[in-house]
């Protein structure tokens, strides 16, 4: 409820105030999520172990969804390029961050960001080459994100930490990252076109049914404690990232599609994230 709460809030926000919600996108992208992976990465992963088991686990997932969109796009007949990205890149900052904090516990978040750098190289590495058929490094070295990926883990692989006088505010940017996502989520969800809501449908019911195979796949197949299983399954079935809208129009990838994809799966959490969590958080 808190989640679906902040949403909801951008969302009456966006019905009734007109902004430009995406330059606060960009703000957030640029400055507060990677402020989040630094932090995270730095001061809260620490040397626990599972890192590397959350790695194994989400480029299953990532990898085995696209290939269930490579094979319901030509069953359907629709372009891999405008079906594979929004099943294979899923909204694991706007909604998987909140999600498994609020569900499983502030400890949990670390491996949540873990998810999300796998998320998040897939996208700017794979995800470019499915759109430009090639390996667009320099975009991939100056986004923010990858730096502060980049950042993050050497600090956490050489054990430094930011200094006592600056650590209060880089803790204070990490903390916007979370409901400011939800926000402009909420705001994206007010301002979206519906015509193409039929193939919106599509696609957000593929992403969690394509997903949910791999996760329970990777719970099975990786070794892992048991706190992190819930996590992974969380991950599987999280909707369609909202970042693949704006990179489809950038390309000119069927966007219309794309982006009521993006809305449709984030508005169908309503109904089906409760249930999800219902059997997660059961006593075992």
């Amino acid at each position: 409820m808190p989640v679906f709460f902040v949403a909801l809030s951008g969302y009456a926000y966006g019905r009734w105030i007109s902004t430009r919600i995406d330059e606060v996108n960009r703000i957030n992208l640029d400055l507060f999520v990677p402020a989040l992976l630094i932090y995270v990465l730095s001061e809260k992963l620490g040397k626990t172990s599972g890192a590397m088991e959350m790695l194994l686990a989400g480029s299953l997932v990532i990898a085995g969804s696209g290939v269930v969109a490579a094979i319901a796009g030509r069953w359907l007949k629709m372009d891999f390029k405008t079906l594979g990205p929004p099943l294979m890149f899923n909204n694991s900052a706007n909604l998987g961050f909140p999600l498994a904090v609020l569900a499983f516990g502030d400890e949990i978040l670390p491996y949540s960001v873990v998810l999300f750098l796998v998320q998040a190289i897939s996208m700017f590495t794979f995800g470019f080459m499915i759109y430009e058929r090639r390996f667009a490094l320099g975009q991939l070295i100056r986004n923010p994100i990858i730096i502060a990926m980049s950042v993050g883990l050497v600090c956490y692989a050489w054990d430094l930490h930011a200094p006592a006088m600056l650590l209060p505010g880089l803790k204070m940017l990490s903390e916007v990252a979370i409901p400011l996502t939800l926000v402009t989520l909420g705001v994206k969800l007010a301002e979206a076109d519906w015509s193409h809501w039929r193939d919106g449908l599509v696609g957000a019911v593929l992403r969690p049914l394509g997903g949910l195979p791999f996760g329970l796949l990777a719970v099975w197949l990786i070794p892992m404690s048991d706190a992190l299983k819930p996590l992974v399954v969380l991950f599987s079935v999280l909707p369609p990232a909202v970042l693949n809208a704006p990179l489809a129009a950038r390309y000119g990838q069927e966007p219309e599609k794309v982006a009521s994809m993006v809305m449709v799966g984030n508005l169908l959490t309503v109904l089906y994230m409760p249930v999800v969590l219902f059997f997660l958080l059961m006593p075992s």
